[in-house]
């Protein structure tokens, strides 16, 4: 199962090292390539990992698993202890110049991290995190494999998480939020 692959060390052109990202990129791959085999595998990983599609955002662990089930795969379930909420993921894209403002309430005392990861290896985007009296906490721009942002907040609030693609490409990307 190429699910395993996640405990290996990270080369130059290796996916992102966040496990749930990496499942994303690999789940989109095995679709594009008609693998119906990884791509079950790749559903029930990101079922078993806990990660939920954001609100309005498509369930791609059930997408996938429907996909791969009517070209007759058929996976064996995975073991994964994590947190009891899991991660949320976000799969979205930019038109040049574009920005995109999602926000997002984290827990005081509890650690709050995001990743950003591109879809392809030529978009130029960014990402920023404002608290909500508008100061910023984070601002990375997304190269390489995947740009992360990790703080504690004092307070329940919700904070900005603001995505932008300064390239003069359109630009998907995939959001993590834990």
């Amino acid at each position: 199962m190429s699910g395993l692959l996640l405990a290996a060390a990270p080369v130059a052109d290796a996916p992102p090292v966040d496990p749930v990202l990496r499942t994303l990129m690999e789940g989109d791959a095995a679709q594009a390539q008609g693998d119906p085999d990884t791509l079950i595998d790749m559903a029930q990983l990101l079922d078993t990992l806990g990660a939920k599609p954001a609100e309005g955002q498509e369930d791609l662990a059930a997408l996938w698993t429907r996909e791969a089930s009517d070209h007759g795969a058929n996976g064996s379930p995975l073991a994964y202890r994590g947190r009891a909420l899991g991660p949320a993921y976000r799969r979205g894209s930019l038109n040049a110049g574009g920005t995109v403002t999602m926000r997002q309430l984290f827990f005081a005392g509890q650690r709050a991290q995001i990743s950003v990861a591109p879809s392809g290896p030529t978009a130029k985007l960014s990402v920023r995190v404002r608290n909500a009296d508008g100061g910023t906490l984070c601002a990375k721009p997304v190269g390489g494999p995947q740009a992360d942002c990790a703080w504690m907040p004092i307070f329940t609030d919700r904070f900005d998480i603001v995505i932008a693609n300064s390239g003069a490409e359109p630009a998907a990307f995939y959001l993590v939020v834990r």
